[in-house]
């Protein structure tokens, strides 16, 4: 019987067919991750920040870009104490994943407070959004959303750095906050937030004594 010959180039195509199935399965085992925002502000200058930011203000309070020795260029949130004066700035996002994390380094000084927000749909202002936030006087971080309320992470020190993680799990509806990789009492929280998710939030707010300068940087959103 005559052997049967093979077309090399037959041999080449299978091969790379099946190296492509391997690193697809390989990868599929890890899944896929989506970068949504990543700002580190190394590239912005310094001053006024840049026009993917919307300031949203009323009375004195800035914001603005500075340079660091320990950390580059990051955002700062000067707020007034003054009751009735805010400042907001808002950076849009755009994700209509239903898992999300977002991530930012924190330092406030001494007997400032802060809020951080991360914005999505939801059937009220209070189920649309949830609050990280440090009150005056306080190294508390506390978690707000609804219908959840109030729920206390950890500490925040002052003068000091902190990376802060928010992981939202819309299927089940609750989330998680980690303070420098490490878990916190804010686990398995109920949150009304869903997808979209639109964007993330620096506030000073109008409250009594509300205000200081704080830090931000390393500002992250990502899905899985």
């Amino acid at each position: 019987m005559k052997a049967r010959s093979f077309n090399p180039d037959y041999r080449s195509a299978v091969r790379a067919t099946v190296s492509a199935l391997a690193l697809f399965l390989c990868l599929g085992s890890y899944g896929w991750a989506a970068t949504v925002l990543d700002e580190d502000f190394e590239d912005d200058a310094l001053g006024a920040l840049n026009a993917d930011w919307t300031i949203s203000s009323a009375g004195r309070g800035k914001v603005s870009i500075v340079n660091t020795t320990d950390h580059g260029h990051v955002l700062q949130l000067q707020g007034s104490k003054t009751t009735g004066e805010f400042l907001i700035a808002i950076r849009a996002v755009s994700s209509s994943s239903t898992d999300l994390t977002t991530q930012v380094d924190i330092k406030p000084s001494t007997a400032s407070s802060f809020i951080w927000t991360i914005n999505g749909a939801g059937s009220s202002i209070g189920r649309r959004r949830i609050r990280l936030q440090q009150a005056p006087g306080s190294t508390a971080l506390v978690a707000n959303t609804v219908p959840s309320g109030d729920t206390t992470c950890g500490s925040l020190p002052a003068n000091a750095w902190s990376t802060v993680t928010l992981t939202i799990d819309t299927v089940s509806g609750t989330f998680d906050v980690s303070i420098n990789g490490a878990p916190t009492s804010c686990t398995g929280i109920t949150a009304g937030i869903q997808p979209p998710f639109n964007s993330v939030n620096v506030m000073d707010a109008s409250n009594q004594n509300w205000g200081g300068t704080v830090l931000f940087d390393n500002m992250s959103v990502e899905t899985p």
